[in-house]
């Protein structure tokens, strides 16, 4: 990436092409890109919570997750939201 601080642009380039970005453009992409990850990480975890979901919906206790599942999940929030749902 190249920065003219002149112009408060910058140039990314691939091989020879590249496109030019004003600060804000990039403040606005940086943004869209940490949406773009936080719904890939959403994306990745829906079979461990669906799973989840199938083993504890059905307990009235705290369900530990399978060793394998997603640990970015708070699963006891989780478990707790569905035994409010069910009790409603």
């Amino acid at each position: 990436m190249n920065t003219t601080v002149s112009y408060r642009v910058a140039r990314v380039y691939l091989g020879k092409q590249y496109m030019t970005f004003t600060y804000e453009e990039l403040r606005n992409l940086a943004y869209i890109m940490y949406m773009f990850q936080n719904q890939m990480t959403y994306i990745a975890t829906m079979t461990d919570v669906m799973a989840y979901i199938d083993t504890a919906h059905s307990s009235s206790t705290y369900v530990e997750p399978s060793s394998t599942a997603d640990k970015s999940i708070n699963y006891y929030q989780l478990f707790e939201e569905l035994q409010s749902e069910l009790t409603v």
